[in-house]
């Protein structure tokens, strides 16, 4: 009988304490500052009640909250003002100190948010939001007992958007807004104007959307390659779009309801073609070719000062951005009405009259009552009194500006340009170079060691960039910004001693499914299967080991070549092979698949045995790893500065291969590599490949003439020599470069070949 009460006794104290423990956290991102959990739970009902105050800003809040309640949990709670018990009350400190900072407590008569000023409220919750989500883990509003306090380490948390080069309609530039909102970002940089196209309505100069809003597109031709504005009802294929004034109005008042600032930029003095094929009279030649305003010509002055009174009511923010990026002087020095400028403001070069231009129009942006702030070639010749520095060049303008006792925003190309690729593999869509991982954004901080400790108040934040010249759609925008966003929103909220790498990783596996619930288009990147091959001389086999950057979810593999599924070999240890496999794995997560495969054909024992000899020499600055890099099992991706490349400029590649000893083949197969867009690199004109036992006589088991590919994105050509089984010994490779590059390429010079792994079976 004792042990039948003993029995039920621990029966009943496991039953309260697991009603009593805090509920399976959910991961919430940003990290909060400071959160205590308590035992207990609090479960909104429908007769919980939402207090506000009686304000316009609260009733809002109040009804996005009942918005999600219904959506996710069927609930329609009314709102009152009077105190509550059982209630959600919404409340303001309005504080002057920490103004986005927050309270949110949990307890057993309900929730309180207390927003040091609106804007914290909103953000207390977004906060609210994700502990009610994922679907996954929370299938009812019942919320463990908390106390957060919270509040942001920078008060500059942005994103830059190009709708230049691509155009995004007014409810995908929303669905952008509200993917920063989630994640606490405050900054919208609309990059509005930029060479190849101008997006918002000017009264004054109304060719600016009829004609600047629109270009030819032209065959085989990047948009800025021939750059031509037209009107849309133009004849043959036209591009574009723009924004009205009312456009601009219904997105800065969407966006202000969720509390971000749209800081709009402007292009000056250069990047400037739109505006200039319209109004040719501001640039030097009258012709508009340059893309760069008159410096001379008060003309231009008044042309852009015009604009900006115009655009200065649209956005009641404090910030004006105008560029100032990569002007190319060379129109200014050979201009008559510029070195007149320069000779009469006692300007030596062509960064002096950069400065003149910028200061001039910072004069202007300041008497109507904003701030300006541009890239970080402002600095260039001497930096305006009041402007602030945008540093995308690295960290090194933003640090000479802050020493200099200028506001800075951090937005540098590594890790911060979103229009760089994400992953490895060769499946990533279009991109433009680079490569910044999602830890790589998640470890950065804006504030460097070299800024002098009374200036470092002078880094207002950071933000990433995306510019789109290979981004044509929301889908793919959303796919660079997640979940890059929400690396970029802890590394620029929470305090650095609350962060933790590890800790962030589980809570990107939770958030992966509350970005899948809101159908967004999240990259699945980070956890993509990787590789590394090395060669066990003792044991005379090769050693693959896969990989992904967050170290989470099963990798699946076969060796044959077939896609795994959710019931394939689970990797858990380095695989060891003698006979060449040809891997196909796959990252899963809750047995479906993720992020990208990875398909490789690994050869075997050539890389010590053998030995190859190049007809003509590899360039040294594109060797791919010397001489055994065609056989160490190092793949290339689809980029040009990939280091396993191996490339020659001009001259065939040829090479002959001796085995060491004879092999039975019959499969040989490497790549070749072709970006117009960004590189001389093209595909050979012909491909001839050839087996020998004795290594005098050969017998040709693959030739092919390839045709010229004009398309401007990067290409990986596959040759594969399928043959019957034979005795090989030797095998010698050709590959005719084209020699010059052809003229319908950008660039004129020599053509480079580029090769990457041969794989043999």
């Amino acid at each position: 009988m004792k042990l039948l009460n003993l029995l039920i006794f621990c029966i009943l104290l496991i039953a309260i304490s697991c009603k009593t423990q805090p509920i399976k956290k959910t991961g919430i991102i940003p990290q909060p500052n400071e959160v205590n959990y308590q035992d207990g739970t609090f479960t909104i009902a429908e007769k919980t009640t939402i207090v506000i105050e009686n304000s316009k800003q609260s009733l809002l809040i109040a009804s996005k909250l009942n918005a999600f309640l219904a959506k996710n949990f069927d609930l329609n709670l009314k709102t009152k003002t009077e105190p509550q018990t059982n209630a959600i009350q919404l409340l303001v400190a309005k504080k002057e100190t920490e103004k986005e900072g927050y309270q949110l407590d949990i307890t057993k008569t309900g929730i309180v948010i207390t927003g040091n000023s609106y804007q914290g409220l909103f953000y207390g919750l977004q906060t609210l939001k994700q502990m009610l989500t994922p679907k996954t883990l929370i299938t009812k509003p019942t919320l463990n007992f908390v106390n957060i306090k919270d509040a942001p380490e920078f008060g500059w948390r942005g994103m830059m958007l190009d709708v230049s080069r691509h155009f995004l309609t007014k409810d995908s530039v929303k669905k952008v807004i509200d993917i920063l909102a989630m994640h606490k970002m405050n900054k919208f940089h609309w990059h509005l104007v930029d060479g190849i196209g101008w997006r918002i309505q000017i009264d004054k100069y109304p060719e600016l959307t009829k004609k600047g809003a629109w270009r030819k597109v032209k065959e085989n031709s990047t948009p800025w390659e021939n750059f031509e504005t037209t009107y849309k009802d133009s004849q043959g294929e036209v591009y574009g779009g723009f924004y009205t004034k009312d456009d601009i109005k219904e997105i800065v008042a969407y966006a202000a309801e969720r509390y971000i600032d749209v800081i709009p930029e402007i292009e000056m003095p250069g990047h400037s073609e739109a505006a200039l094929q319209c109004y040719p009279e501001f640039s030097c030649d009258g012709l508009g070719t340059s893309g760069v305003y008159c410096a001379g010509n008060d003309k231009s002055f008044e042309f852009l000062q015009n604009i900006i009174s115009e655009i200065a009511p649209l956005f009641p923010y404090e910030y004006v951005h105008i560029g100032g990026d990569e002007v190319g002087k060379d129109s200014w020095l050979s201009c008559e009405k510029c070195k007149k400028r320069m000779n009469d403001e006692n300007l030596h070069d062509g960064e002096e009259l950069q400065s003149y231009f910028v200061t001039r129009m910072e004069k202007f942006v300041h008497a109507q009552g904003k701030k300006l702030i541009g890239w970080d070639e402002i600095l260039e010749g001497g930096l305006p009194e009041r402007a602030t520095v945008m540093s995308w060049r690295g960290f090194e303008g933003g640090i000479e500006a802050a020493n200099a006792g200028h506001d800075v925003v951090m937005s540098p190309g590594f890790p911060l340009y979103f229009d760089h690729n994400q992953g490895k593999s060769e499946y990533e869509p279009p991109s433009w170079g680079g490569y910044n991982n999602l830890l790589s954004v998640y470890n950065f901080y804006p504030v460097p060691d070299d800024i002098t400790a009374d200036k470092k108040h002078h880094i207002l934040g950071a933000q990433a960039n995306l510019w789109t010249e290979q981004i044509k759609t929301l889908s793919h925008i959303e796919y660079m910004m997640l979940p890059r966003i929400a690396a970029l929103s802890e590394a620029l909220w929470t305090s650095p001693s609350q962060k933790n790498e590890q800790d962030f990783i589980k809570r990107i596996d939770i958030h992966f499914d509350r970005l899948k619930e809101l159908n967004y288009n999240f990259a699945g990147s980070a956890v993509s299967p990787d590789y590394e091959v090395t060669y066990n001389k003792t044991s005379k086999e090769f050693v693959l080991e896969l990989k992904n950057e967050l170290g989470i979810y099963d990798l699946k593999y076969t060796l044959n070549g077939i896609a795994p599924t959710a019931s394939a070999e689970t990797y858990s240890k380095p695989i060891r092979f003698s006979a060449p496999i040809e891997l196909y794995a796959q990252a899963f997560r809750k047995d479906e698949p993720i992020g990208f495969p990875l398909k490789k054909m690994f050869s075997t024992g050539f890389s010590e045995k053998c030995k190859v000899t190049y007809t003509n020499p590899y360039n040294e600055s594109y060797n791919g790893g010397g001489d055994q890099a065609l056989f160490n099992n190092k793949f290339a991706n689809a980029r040009g500065d990939d280091p396993n490349w191996q490339g020659l400029p001009k001259k065939d590649f040829e090479v002959t291969i001796d085995l060491g000893e004879s092999n039975k083949l019959s499969y040989i197969g490497l790549n070749f590599f072709q970006h117009i867009d960004a590189t001389s690199v093209m595909l050979p004109t012909e491909v001839t490949i050839a087996v020998s036992e004795d290594g005098t006589t050969y017998k040709t088991v693959f030739n092919e003439a390839l045709i010229s590919i004009k398309s401007r994105a990067p290409i990986i050509k596959r040759i594969e020599a399928k043959f019957t089984s034979q005795n090989v010994s030797f095998v010698k490779i050709t590959a005719k470069n084209r020699g010059e590059l052809p003229e319908w390429h950008i660039r004129k010079g020599d053509a480079w070949v580029f090769i990457d792994e041969i794989s043999m079976k």
